[in-house]
């Protein structure tokens, strides 16, 4: 049972607001909504939880001893129990709600006046008449309002009477007794430990936190908070840890501190869309191409871009060569705008830094050996369909070179690249199309 409903015609309009506080001492949590109050039973024992409540009313006034109470496990079936049941106390059976709502008219259930008028065309008086409907038969001749109130009578209630919990956000602490901490770095080193555990429970609830207060319990038996706020939300310990060693250098201590409690204040989604350091809009042009600059001077070359050239082999066709600061820049705001315009889904292929040597079962075709399947490092894998052989050769000497290549399909759907080296008999993976 979910739903303890209580009603009294004493109330008219409303309950008294000063209800809630003593039920709130016997169930996690009560609503009022017009003449009725609602009451959450999950996890509580039903019929006594039913009594105590109860007793807070008679408690409360002496005119309240006349509340009926209805208990189900959906809120249409416990609502009509406490509006229309002739007993003080109705417990409705668990997976029996319909049946219990099926003799009562309609009524019962609050048509607004449309749809009553709409009703009484139909001759359905009593909620059974209505369940054993079906649902196209409703909304054809009721509507969508009509198909609401279907599901009422067939005790598919869908409203949500409760919020959802709110969870308590993570903390952590750690006492000491023994000796008293005065020394900076030593607190630091609890403080860290105490992120640990706070950051692996943000990580699980997939949130980061924006707001976090560190409080130092002191010998003197007071207790100092010191807050810190983050500018974006962040489950990252290291993140944290930098403003606390920013913040600790400025907190004065009027004693020794004996314990740390560590709460988050305030969460929030970490999915949060991140700017581009390189975005005109930003204003930070000037402030990445220095920092850019000062990359480069101190790691080398860290900003490449290809230059091709006409050589048949792809891995043979690219070089690397440095960009300038001022380059990068220019290349960024290009790269952002050919992600801007939108074009038609196409594969690429993506090519290994070095072809990768595979084992090859071929059979042949046309006098041709096809692969059949190719084996690496980590697995065996069936080649559905080969097309090929496209064969490459050129070059003189020691640069020569002789290739066939194949467009394969795999039993996955991938499609990879492989050819056999002719002059050795090897075969390689080249690469693969997504």
């Amino acid at each position: 049972m979910s739903f303890l409903c209580l009603h009294n015609l004493a109330w008219l309009a409303s309950p008294p607001a000063t209800l809630h506080a003593p039920l709130l001492t016997i169930v996690p949590r009560v609503v009022s909504d017009g003449d009725l109050v609602w009451a959450d039973l999950r996890g509580l024992p039903m019929r006594e939880t039913t009594e105590r409540v109860r007793n807070a009313f008679t408690a409360h006034n002496a005119i309240y001893s006349s509340v009926k109470c209805g208990v189900a496990s959906t809120a249409i079936a416990a609502e009509v129990a406490a509006r229309h049941s002739q007993q003080t106390v109705t417990y409705v059976r668990a997976g029996y709600d319909r049946e219990f709502l099926a003799p009562f008219r309609i009524d019962v259930l609050g048509p607004g006046r449309a749809l009553a008028n709409l009703l009484d065309g139909t001759g359905i008086e009593l909620c059974r008449d209505l369940a054993r409907l079906s649902h196209e038969e409703v909304e054809v001749r009721l509507g969508v309002d009509g198909v609401k109130f279907w599901r009422l009578a067939r005790a598919d209630d869908a409203r949500r009477i409760f919020g959802s919990m709110p969870r308590a956000l993570p903390e952590a602490s750690l006492e000491w007794t023994d000796y008293a901490i005065r020394r900076a770095e030593r607190l630091v080193f609890v403080i860290n430990a105490l992120f640990g555990s706070v950051c692996e429970a943000l990580k699980a609830r997939g949130t980061g936190a924006v707001a976090v207060t560190i409080s130092f319990a002191l010998a003197n038996r007071t207790t100092l908070d010191h807050p810190i706020r983050a500018a974006r939300a962040t489950a990252g310990q290291n993140a944290w840890m930098r403003l606390v060693r920013l913040e600790i250098e400025h907190v004065v201590f009027p004693d020794a501190v004996t314990g740390i409690t560590l709460r988050v204040d305030a969460v929030s989604d970490t999915g949060g869309r991140q700017g581009d350091v390189f975005d005109r809009g930003f204003g930070s042009e000037s402030a990445a191409e220095e920092a850019l600059g000062q990359l480069m001077d101190d790691q080398g070359s860290i900003a490449v871009e290809p230059e091709n050239s006409a050589h048949p082999l792809l891995d043979r066709r690219t070089e690397w060569t440095s960009l300038s600061a001022p380059r990068v820049m220019e290349r960024s705001h290009t790269y952002a705008a050919s992600l801007s315009r939108s074009g038609e889904p196409a594969l690429t292929l993506q090519l290994l830094p070095e072809p990768q040597r595979v084992s090859v079962a071929t059979f042949t075709r046309r006098g041709d050996e096809i692969p059949r399947t190719y084996r690496d490092a980590k697995a065996t894998y069936d080649i559905i369909e080969a097309a090929g052989p496209d064969r490459v050769s050129g070059g003189r000497w020691d640069d020569a070179y002789a290739r066939e290549y194949f467009r394969c399909v795999v039993e996955d759907g991938g499609l990879v690249w492989l050819y056999r080296d002719a002059r050795s008999g090897a075969w390689y993976l080249h690469g693969w199309w997504d």
